[in-house]
């Protein structure tokens, strides 16, 4: 009850109580008539209101009515004469909170009188409060809440839960259990855990479980249980919410379910992938072939470094042999770096190891091939195109002979003058154009002489396309210039220090775009052949 002084109106006509309440300890307000007694009702807020049975304008049950729907929340007591006690015990059925004898009063006992009511009217409103806020919670949450005895059988349910198992009426699921709306298992499973709650008192917190019902659906709750206590601390049942999570779990399911299939196909495309780069390997040269003209041992020696910058690569080189004493030099870049790039090196490597053998010249070769994948990406409806370039090198006739189809020149090592020349085209150093891309191109074809100790560079783009952070290509001129400044080397060091170069320019060690480098020394010629003014940097 509230520590302020209890606000008493008194409805009398003589004086015979006020007398009794002047020495105590409240804030009285009197009124001598039924009319008067109702004005200030409604003019002020009153924590207990006592009125007279007998009234000048008032008397009786007739009376107490018209104080008591007057006075709303207020609790009412009735004063009365002896005479009048049975009409007075009558107020109390109609929402009187008590009756008192006036004759019977003193100071005392009035005033505890008047205290018993106040507490309990106290009591009575925490009571009903908390009841209507627990009714209104029931009744509006849209979660399943519920109360459960030591049986499991429900003590109360809220109108979701009800609206859930099609109940008009919640009270409808008193006295049931889970057994009467759900399947055995999951019914049984509800019964274990309740009595696992009641025997150790500890709450299960947030446990996702699915609800099986008689007809075959499912839904999915998030759950919360706790053991039901009782004013002196006993278990006397459960209670719990849950809330309705299906739409989310099934959601989480069909996303489980999807990943794992995305994550077959992302497997099955590994492995495929895998496969294609072994292929691709497997086409590149394992062994050069072995080009002598006498004793002394190979006339040509091969060095080479593949690095694919993805799984599969659109690069790709090989040497055939033509002759005891030539050799073909093929080395390309498919535009793009996947897939359909290495489908296309394996179709080039097939177009090369049969064109090979029966073209006149390098030039000849270009052509066909131009022809033969312009006629595929056609029908394929794709726009694609491979650079080129096709060099053969004969040692018996100490010449090489070349065609460009828009690839970088490779470049030529003058040992030991460590003089660089790039292998540009006779017309002007114009490169014909890439393959594919038109169906009649043509592709001319250079010769020069070759020349011991020479050192043939051949390479793709990747190679001096890097860049630094801020934008700057290491470039063709840069590449010749860093040869150039390892000449003295060793071929197979000469070419890896080249490449430890191009990563301390870049500042990476990983190339951005695929590479293929391939070096060709010239250890041995059958005859001296003329020099030509190198074309240098």
């Amino acid at each position: 009850m509230s520590k302020a002084i209890p606000k008493l109106l008194l409805i009398e006509s003589d004086s015979v109580c006020s007398q009794l309440l002047a020495s105590g300890s409240f804030d009285l307000s009197r009124a001598e008539t039924l009319a008067a007694g109702i004005e200030k009702i409604n003019g002020h807020a009153y924590d207990l209101i006592l009125v007279d049975l007998t009234l000048p304008d008032g008397h009786g049950l007739t009376a107490f009515s018209q104080i008591y729907a007057a006075a709303q929340q207020a609790p009412v007591v009735v004063l009365a004469e002896a005479a009048e006690e049975e009409i007075a015990a009558r107020t109390l059925s109609v929402g009187a909170q008590d009756y008192l004898l006036k004759s019977q009063l003193t100071v005392a006992s009035l005033s505890s009188a008047i205290r018993k009511t106040l507490d309990r009217h106290y009591y009575q409103l925490m009571h009903n409060h908390e009841g209507f806020l627990l009714q209104s919670l029931m009744n509006s949450i849209p979660d399943a809440v519920y109360f459960k005895d030591t049986r499991s059988r429900f003590l109360m349910i809220s109108r979701a839960l009800a609206k859930k198992h099609r109940l008009a009426d919640p009270q409808q699921a008193v006295g049931k259990t889970d057994a009467d709306y759900f399947t055995a298992p999951h019914a049984n499973q509800a019964l274990a855990d309740e009595q696992t709650i009641m025997r150790t008192g500890q709450p299960m917190e947030g446990i996702e479980e699915s609800e099986t019902w008689p007809d075959g659906s499912v839904t999915w709750v998030s759950t919360t249980k706790m053991p039901l206590r009782n004013q002196s601390g006993r278990i006397v049942g459960t209670f719990g919410i849950s809330r309705d999570i299906t739409i989310r779990k099934n959601a989480q399911l069909a996303l489980a379910e999807q990943s794992q299939v995305l994550h077959k196909k992302n497997q099955q495309i590994e492995d495929e992938l895998k496969m294609a780069r072994e292929l691709q390997l497997a086409m590149l040269p394992q062994d050069f072939p072995a080009i002598c003209i006498g004793p002394a041992g190979e006339a040509l020696k091969f060095y080479s470094f593949y690095l694919p910058s993805g799984a599969v690569s659109g690069d790709f080189f090989d040497v055939y042999q033509l002759s005891e004493t030539a050799v073909g030099i093929f080395i390309c870049d498919v535009m793009g770096h996947d897939v359909r790039a290495a489908l296309v090196t394996a179709m080039i490597h097939a177009l090369v190891e049969d064109l090979c053998r029966t073209a006149a010249e390098p030039g000849q070769l270009l052509a066909e091939m131009n022809q033969a994948l312009f006629k595929v990406f056609r029908q394929a409806g794709t726009t694609m195109f491979a650079t080129g370039f096709y060099m053969v090198a004969d040692v018996a006739a100490g010449q090489m002979s070349y065609a460009n189809a828009a690839h970088p020149c490779p470049l030529r090592l003058k040992r030991p003058a460590g003089v660089v020349e790039v292998l540009v085209n006779d017309t002007g150093g114009k490169k014909g154009p890439a393959l594919g891309l038109f169906k009649d191109s043509q592709y001319p074809t250079c010769h020069r002489p070759m020349c011991l100790e020479d050192l043939l560079i051949f390479y793709t783009d990747g190679l001096v396309e890097e860049e630094t952070k801020d934008g700057e290509i290491f470039s063709q001129e840069r590449l010749g210039k860093t040869i150039s400044n390892v000449s003295t080397l060793p071929p197979k060091e000469l070419l890896a220090k080249t490449l430890d170069e191009i990563h301390q320019f870049s500042g990476c060690q990983e190339f951005s775009d695929d590479v293929c480098l391939l070096g060709v020394e010239v250890k041995q010629l059958k005859a001296k052949t003329d020099e030509v003014t190198p074309v240098g940097y």
